[in-house]
């Protein structure tokens, strides 16, 4: 199929829907520009920045950030609103301004260069050259100057580092080969030392996914070192913690590290705080206290709820996005790090507070859910599964569409006095990374709960997700509806989010056995991770990691058979709740595939075999613990 038509078979009916959506919330000026009067001329991502460029031969400036990141807020204040830089910008350049939360899909594809991230296009969408982080008039200008020139005299060429598009054929290999050459990027880039994935120490944003590829290995070949080093990042996650507010920040730093800036160093954390650091802080806990029972765990789980619901939890039970890593009238010569030194509540607020963003995203609030799922099985803190279910019914309530996929944002009283960064785009369209970690939060709940409206919630969302994002000829997810940009700059099918997406459905099919959706994972797994994606993604590939090892050791499934309102099936679905399996899919089901044994009894199944009923709840984990992979290697 030519890529004109699968543009117009994706999108011709939803991007009506869309521009209905949006042509209430933002007049046809916004849409055109929202650069601030004698400041940067920003632009919006849509196809008429685009033509823009090309009627005026104009090269392309991408600015793509996000709220709670500390260099995109420090580029705002000091170069986007330098004279000269902003002159230059307006005279030469079409700048589009991101925000990587409300665009989801454009914040995945230039990931690469973390935020801000600023990439360089020729007026045809050709990315001639791209940097990462913030960069100050003195080294910006020059920059500006000379990709100007360059574009004048013709001189220059396309950049080998460019975002990678969509793979143009499956992958053929056998899973068992890719996954290895995924345990072994993921392995070779893990710092000892550090205890995480990077040079200082573990960064809390990206690092749950890989966390959890260290416990999966570890339980499924019974393997002591793998179990050590997952162990060392749970640990590491313990650094971050606020010990006034609460919540973990961005990034721990550990003492063995030599080469930190003094004002890093001081805190040795890096104070961002993000709710995905929060998410991924429950997780580390809960692992870690599972295995070991040690109750700094269970404190530090406390502290990450404290913090949550103190500071960020809004009037509808969901999330904020994230608290900036300053206060506004921070002393001049004053560091971040100098003001969450600060060891009391009352010092600190002599200098007010840290802004918060009042953003709330689905993906973000997903992933929360599923964090908070997981600490409730562990910990039996029953607020934390009653946070969990009142943040899906209000995302439900509010931003659930007709046709079953759900919305990333949805703008709110309380984000009109927020002095933004980059413009908050309130997209009526469905992103990949919103559905798939929704869907797999709804899956969380439903197996936590054995409610089955969770269920049926996950199932609708599925059926939009395969109706709106799939690729129906060369399989694998679009990162979003495909629209007039997709025929300006090639539509990509994002590596980690696309795994994320086929392990939500390998669950969903476990879960729901509607042949449907069988063959989805796979077939998506290998629409995306071709050798040289693979390779580019590096050591960022944990969720891939993740659904490696899924889609190679297969499910676990625990099946409790009878009425779920008996006392005793509640107690063997509670059994199986608390089991340390991490490959386990727990529900309950009527009495046909599995034979009605007069009473409730689980029965637990992979691919190969089924144990014999279960029917005390003593049985349940010693049962549970004959399906491990029994293997020596890793």
């Amino acid at each position: 199929m030519g890529q004109d038509a699968k543009i117009h078979r994706f999108s011709a009916g939803l991007l009506l829907t869309a521009l209905l959506g949006l042509s209430g919330l933002i007049s046809a000026a916004q849409a055109a520009s929202f650069g601030h009067k004698d400041g940067v001329d920003w632009q919006r991502w849509e196809k008429a920045a685009f033509d823009k460029a090309r009627a005026e031969n104009k090269l392309i400036l991408i600015n793509v950030g996000m709220e709670g990141c500390t260099a995109c807020n420090r580029m705002e204040r000091v170069t986007y609103r330098n004279q000269a830089v902003i002159d230059r910008i307006n005279r030469d350049f079409v700048a589009i301004a991101v925000d990587a939360q409300a665009r989801p899909d454009i914040g995945e594809r230039y990931s690469d260069w973390a935020w801000p991230a600023t990439a360089f296009l020729l007026p045809d969408t050709t990315q001639v050259f791209a940097t990462a982080g913030n960069r100050l008039p003195r080294n910006f200008i020059p920059l500006l100057e000379d990709l100007a020139t360059q574009h004048r005299k013709g001189e220059l060429k396309a950049d080998p580092n460019a975002p990678y598009a969509t793979a143009p054929e499956p992958v053929s290999s056998e899973l068992s080969l890719i996954r290895d050459q995924v345990r072994l990027q993921l392995d070779r880039a893990f710092n000892e030392e550090t205890g995480g994935w990077g040079r200082w120490g573990v960064n809390t944003e990206v690092t749950g996914p890989r966390m959890l590829h260290l416990y999966y290995r570890a339980h499924l070949y019974d393997n002591q070192a793998l179990r050590d080093s997952a162990l060392q990042v749970s640990e590491s996650f313990l650094r971050t913690l606020d010990p006034v507010w609460g919540g973990a920040y961005q990034a721990s730093i550990a003492a063995s590290v030599k080469d930190v800036p003094e004002r890093f160093r001081k805190l040795m954390a890096i104070p961002e705080k993000r709710i995905g650091n929060q998410a991924n802080a429950l997780i580390a806990f809960s692992e870690a206290y599972k295995l070991t029972a040690d109750e700094r765990y269970r404190k530090a789980a406390a502290e990450i709820d404290r913090y949550l619901n103190n500071w960020m939890l809004s009037p509808e039970h969901t999330w904020y996005a994230n608290q900036k890593d300053e206060p506004e009238d921070l002393p001049a010569n004053w560091w971040p790090q100098d003001y969450w030194l600060l060891d009391s509540d009352e010092k600190r607020r002599r200098f007010a507070i840290p802004p918060i963003d009042h953003a709330v995203y689905t993906d973000k609030n997903a992933e929360v859910i599923s964090g908070y799922v997981r600490a409730w099985e562990v910990f039996g803190n029953d607020r934390y599964l009653q946070r969990a279910v009142a943040a899906a019914n209000s995302l439900i309530a509010e931003r659930l569409q007709p046709s079953g996929w759900i919305r990333q944002s949805v703008e709110n009283a309380a984000m009109s006095d927020d002095q933004r960064v980059h413009p908050h785009s309130e997209e009526v369209r469905p992103f990949l990374r919103s559905q798939a970690q929704f869907g797999q939060a709804l899956l969380d709940l439903y197996q936590a709960s054995g409610d089955s409206k969770w269920l049926g919630y996950a199932t609708s969302l599925g059926d939009a997700m395969l109706e709106q994002l799939y690729d129906v000829s060369q399989h694998g997810f679009f990162a979003t509806s495909l629209d007039e940009t997709a025929r300006l700059i090639a539509p990509r099918k994002p590596l980690e989010d696309n795994a994320m997406a086929a392990a939500f459905f390998y669950d969903l099919h476990i879960l729901t056995k509607d042949r449907r959706y069988q063959p989805i994972a796979e077939a998506t797994l290998r629409a995306v991770a071709t050798p040289e994606i693979l390779a580019r993604e590096g050591k960022m590939t944990g969720k891939t990691a993740l659904l490696l090892e899924k889609l190679t050791a297969a499910y676990v499934e625990f099946s409790v058979v009878g009425d779920p309102a008996h006392n005793q099936a509640k107690a063997l679905y509670r059994a199986g709740l608390v089991s340390n399996h991490p490959r386990k899919l727990l529900h309950f089901e009527k009495p046909g595939r599995y034979p009605d044994m007069g009473r409730p009894v689980m029965f637990i199944c992979n691919p190969d075999r089924c144990s014999l009923p279960v029917t005390s709840v003593e049985e349940v984990a010693r049962t549970a613990a004959t399906f491990r992979a029994g293997a020596s290697s890793l």
